[in-house]
């Protein structure tokens, strides 16, 4: 099993996803074409994501986090999100 993410690194792909793949790019000095391979998305849209020109569904994001994470990353991700959704309700 992959080390478990923390809190706050959770609570940022929550509010940035974008932001959240652009990090995990940079850190494990990855190119675009390198992730898109990973996730099986093009670079262009990974890219517009990066940049906050596209807003994937909910079960893009999934798909593209457990590519890159633990399968208990992303199901700490999915509580956060439906926390956030009760919240605001």
């Amino acid at each position: 099993m992959g080390k478990e993410k923390g809190t706050i690194e959770i609570d940022k792909a929550v509010e940035d996803f974008g932001g959240t793949l652009r990090d995990y790019r940079l850190r494990h000095l990855l190119s675009l074409q390198d992730v898109s391979e990973i996730m099986e998305y093009s670079a262009s849209y990974i890219w517009r994501i990066e940049n906050h020109q596209r807003f994937p569904e909910l079960n893009t994001k999934l798909k593209m986090l457990l590519s890159i994470w633990s399968t208990e990353d992303v199901h700490a991700y999915l509580q956060a999100i439906l926390t956030k959704e009760n919240r605001a309700k």
